[in-house]
């Protein structure tokens, strides 16, 4: 089996302010910031919680329009597939998925695995201010719940209807808000469908193979702190669904996405039967967690894999069963950068199939 790397930003740009917390049972109170797009900020607090379903659809005088409730509450956006600002790369890869191209993505992680699949497909940019999204006059703005987005999102809506979708939603609510927004709604059901239909399949070799009810772990090393990809990212909600089980600390809440593990739980967080570590990135290169002292891969099933295990989307799914495919059966091989371009055309090739 052949084991690439991937470099890992869009997560590393979240650990970056989460790295000083090494307590697990503190991990939903810690605060997270994108380290490569913009300034570090904490999470403002929120008295909603988003949903992911969008509720009546209307006309006004404008045209069609969507009720919504994003990550910072109700609201009507019209409805429209043009004029769209990405603030993300993971919103970007969300649009062309369904088809819509938005006229400007942002690179606000920097991630190096979607910027190809993107620069072949709109056009990307660097992230900046709120005056350089007003510039390009947008219809919409669009991107994830990410706690630097909520903080400016008055600003944001001052120039064009804002739609951020709750990052700790599963992927599939996250992609029928916005198909919604977009017109976009059998598109969004193609996408959801083929890969559910895929981890259907998977989970059933999981458990022809007797591997049903291992316990698996998922987890980071960054210089020296540890985390774990808790149940709302793309990788948790999959392990789940294909009838793997995680211990209590990786069961747990967890802030946006991450679960801060204390080192002395890393030996016992990782004597598991399956072991996957996310690779990270720091001043000396790219971290293995089986580099550390801390982790033995003795006796279990133990594989290193990229950020795509962190993006909830339907790429980052299909990516993430590529690598449990090559780690637990030995088919093809985990992704790393030049692969991810691939995948989307073949994920995509896989909906329009089954249309």
């Amino acid at each position: 089996m052949s084991l690439r790397a991937l470099v890992p930003i869009a997560a590393l740009s979240l650990l970056l302010a989460a790295c000083g917390d090494g307590d697990d049972s503190d991990s939903a109170a810690a605060e997270t910031s994108t380290g490569s797009a913009s300034a570090s900020a904490p999470a403002p607090e929120t008295t909603e919680t988003a949903e992911t379903d969008s509720t009546d659809n209307s006309t006004s005088e404008g045209g069609e329009t969507v009720s919504v409730t994003d990550v910072v509450g109700d609201k009507e956006v019209p409805v429209t597939e043009s004029g769209i600002y990405a603030l993300d790369e993971l919103m970007g890869i969300l649009l062309l998925t369904l088809g819509v191209e938005p006229d400007t993505t942002a690179a606000f992680f920097e991630d190096p695995l979607l910027a190809p699949v993107l620069e072949a497909r709109s056009e990307l940019v660097t992230a900046g201010s709120v005056e350089s999204v007003a510039a390009t006059q947008p219809e919409l703005i669009l991107g994830i719940g990410h706690p630097n987005s909520i903080e400016i999102h008055d600003d944001y809506a001052g120039i064009a209807p804002v739609v951020l979708p709750d990052f700790t939603a599963s992927w599939q609510d996250q992609t029928r808000q916005i198909a919604q927004v977009v017109g976009r709604v059998d598109e969004g059901e193609a996408a959801i469908a083929v890969v559910e239909a895929r981890v259907a399949q998977l989970a059933a070799e999981v458990e022809a193979a007797g591997l049903a009810g291992q316990q698996i772990s998922i987890m980071q090393n960054f210089e020296g702190s540890y985390f774990a990809y808790g149940p709302t990212t793309i990788s948790g909600s999959i392990a789940a669904d294909l009838g793997f089980v995680r211990s209590e600390a990786q069961s747990s809440a967890d802030n946006f996405g991450f679960i801060p593990i204390s080192a002395e739980l890393v030996p016992a967080e990782t004597d598991v039967p399956i072991v996957v570590g996310v690779l990270a990135l720091s001043a000396d290169g790219l971290v293995s967690l089986f580099e550390d002292d801390l982790v033995s891969t003795d006796d279990k099933l133990a594989a290193d894999v990229g950020d795509a295990w962190f993006n909830n989307t339907a790429l980052g799914a299909w990516i993430v069963l590529d690598d449990l495919e090559a780690m637990l059966f030995d088919r093809g091989e985990i992704a790393d950068v030049d692969a991810a371009s691939g995948r989307f055309d073949e994920l995509l090739a896989a909906i329009d199939a089954a249309g």
